[in-house]
């Protein structure tokens, strides 16, 4: 099989992140390295970083990075890591079984096989497709059922629960920071790119999990109206970067739709002047450019002031 790089961003998650980290490192399939991206708080990351140095397993590293950013913390994780697939995973996940490792990295013995998602039950969003579904709709809705028990094609891929080859990653760079806030769609963004460079993107259920969506940390915002504009701003980068102005016309519709109703649901002053205001945001993004650089560490390995690593730890 080839060699497995995992990467888990974190941001104060405690406990949850520990589960996660301890049933990955007693699956079955051990030939890994795993690195979690911590960009908690100091009281969580102190706590983090004893658990850690406890973990006495040389498979694991750490660094922690002061700037808050999914797509950036998956970023510093791709330049750091040695494998032939990576996979990343949410830091509130249960996996169910010993083989998950090793059925996440079944499908790559197809040389087509660009991109992996794996089953995700989750716990609190209930799938919105009757079928085995990863996609956006023409309007932007995200339309998703990954609870299937059949192997197939998927056209994007849902980031608690993903893997790529590294091939791939070499083709299309880094995630697009311009996800900033809840990050919506940046797995969905990174996936379709993937796609668009000629590879396959496979559902397989075998490599299973709970997603927890826990009620706290993460990158989760509590506020509906924030939420709400978060998902605005992104849908509206999306459309216009991968589907330009036709696609950006459908959007306009459709989410034109969905701030009358919350308006009226929320009756809060000013509603509408935000979720507009966000969508001016994420206009101003495309027009920006996407930002998908990797980040190129110097030569000696040294790191900036705003960073530290946790050497990982010797038996």
């Amino acid at each position: 099989m080839p060699r497995l790089s995992i990467i888990i961003p974190t941001l104060n998650r405690g406990k949850l992140l520990h589960d996660t980290v301890n049933q990955l490192l007693c699956q079955a399939h051990r030939d890994f390295e795993l690195w979690v991206i911590d960009q908690s708080d100091p009281g969580q990351r102190a706590e983090n970083e004893a658990f850690f140095r406890q973990c006495l397993d040389s498979r694991l590293h750490v660094l922690f990075l002061s700037v808050k950013g999914l797509p950036n913390a998956r970023n510093e994780g791709l330049a750091r890591i040695s494998g032939e697939v990576v996979l990343f995973l949410d830091d509130d996940v249960i996996l169910l079984g010993p083989e998950f490792l090793t059925a996440h990295l079944a499908p790559y013995e197809d040389p087509t096989v660009g991109g992996v998602v794996g089953r995700i039950v989750e716990r609190s969003v209930r799938p919105n497709a009757p079928d085995t579904a990863s996609h956006l709709s023409w309007g932007g809705r995200t339309i998703t059922n990954l609870w299937g028990t059949q192997a197939r094609d998927l056209p994007t891929l849902k980031g608690a629960n993903m893997s790529y080859r590294m091939a791939a990653v070499r083709q299309v760079g880094g995630f697009d920071r311009r996800y900033v806030g809840t990050a919506l769609l940046e797995d969905s963004d990174y996936s379709t790119r993937v796609a668009a460079a000629g590879w396959r993107l496979r559902f397989e259920p075998a490599a299973e999990l709970v997603h927890l969506s826990a009620p706290s940390g993460g990158v989760r915002v509590e506020d509906q109206l924030r939420t709400e504009c978060s998902r605005f701003r992104a849908t509206a980068y999306f459309m216009l970067k991968h589907r330009g102005s036709v696609g950006f016309a459908a959007f306009s519709a459709t989410y034109a739709a969905i701030a009358l109703k919350r308006i009226k649901e929320w009756r809060q002053p000013g509603a509408a002047a935000a979720l507009w205001r966000a969508v001016q945001d994420g206009v101003e993004a495309w027009r920006a450019g996407p930002d998908e650089s990797l980040p190129k560490l110097p030569p000696d390995g040294t790191l900036p002031a705003s960073e530290a690593a946790c050497p990982p730890p010797r038996h």
